[in-house]
């Protein structure tokens, strides 16, 4: 059994990352010109629209922010998620043979440097995704996604391969 750990961060520091404030920016944009652009007569209109977009910036925050995982457990049958809901303790068993795994960048404009890798493991029932709030390093991502091929015995296919080169060419560059 291989067991990786990430960094452990609580439902507050989810709740005030990087992801929620720029929620918070686009709700506010979108606020300023929705009192901008409603007249005088029409303002109740306007206060109701700003009611709407907050619960729906609060209800995207909490959604986005409630599971975190940092602890998978790799075996020959299955592997153990562990993390946190919210902020109670959660663990989830899958077998190794009805799960797929797909490893993502999300891509930035300040170039390799500025990206960062997640994994998506997709099961019959459910789906989780890894280093949502990055808490693995790359190599970290890199080594979960490796041994996950390893012991559900599939070969590395040319999208994942290329994928797998942008984080060593992080690795290299941006150390």
């Amino acid at each position: 059994m291989i067991t990786f750990e990430g960094a452990y961060k609580n439902f507050k520091a989810r709740i005030f990352s990087e992801k929620s404030f720029i929620y918070l920016c686009v709700f506010l944009f979108y606020s300023y010109f929705i009192f901008i652009f409603f007249e005088s007569d029409l303002k109740y209109y306007a206060y109701c629209l700003e009611l709407v977009f907050f619960i729906l910036f609060i209800t995207i925050t909490i959604y986005t922010s409630k599971n975190i995982i940092d602890k998978i457990s790799i075996d020959e049958n299955n592997i153990t998620l562990s993390g946190e809901e919210f902020n109670e303790n959660w663990e989830k068993s899958l077998n190794i043979k009805e799960t797929n795994i797909q490893i993502q960048i999300n891509a930035s404009r300040k170039g390799i440097c500025g990206s960062s890798f997640y994994l998506k493991i997709k099961n019959k029932k459910d789906n989780y995704i890894i280093n949502s709030f990055e808490t693995f390093s790359d190599e970290g991502i890199m080594q979960i996604f490796n041994e996950f091929k390893k012991y559900k015995n599939e070969k590395i296919i040319i999208d994942e391969r290329l994928v797998i080169l942008q984080i060593q060419e992080k690795l290299e560059k941006c150390q």
